[in-house]
């Protein structure tokens, strides 16, 4: 009985793990193309591989919206493609290259055309992991306009 009651509680109280997101919502031409200015800013040595994740629940874009990243340098992979040993590091299930992750968290629009994006990376300490980068379109273009750590 005292095992069930303790059961109980454990499920009452567990961690919560967030949803996964609709990925196409972050799937625009505004975050891919923050997506590329970002992996612009990566300070040697440059990871060979980078996995991208959406929404608090780190839900793995599309394929289609992986291959808008074709050639580009480091690569860029899904999220679901990435393991983490309990070393805190994260690997390439497909041929064990270490990479980072690059979490697309959350945006929201500030004033027409101009968004905050939250980005979250797993190279950097916990507490000091997270970006908001500011981007606007102009022209039709999206330009990243400033980041704040």
């Amino acid at each position: 009985m005292a095992l069930v009651l303790l059961g109980g509680l454990w499920w009452w109280h567990r961690p919560a793990h967030p949803a996964p997101v609709n990925a196409s919502l972050y799937e625009t031409d505004m975050i891919a193309g923050l997506v590329r200015q970002i992996l612009t800013e990566f300070k040697p040595p440059v990871p060979t591989v980078c996995f991208l994740a959406f929404g608090d629940g780190r839900t793995p874009p599309s394929p289609e919206f992986i291959a808008r990243f074709a050639g580009s340098q480091p690569e860029v992979r899904s999220c679901g493609s990435a393991a983490s040993p309990p070393i805190g590091k994260y690997f390439d299930v497909s041929t064990g290259r270490p990479g980072l992750v690059v979490h697309i968290i959350d945006f929201r629009e500030i004033i027409h055309d101009t968004f905050d994006v939250d980005v979250s990376f797993s190279n950097l300490t916990p507490g000091h992991d997270r970006c908001v980068y500011r981007i606007n379109r102009i022209g039709g273009d999206w330009r990243f306009k400033s980041r704040q750590l």
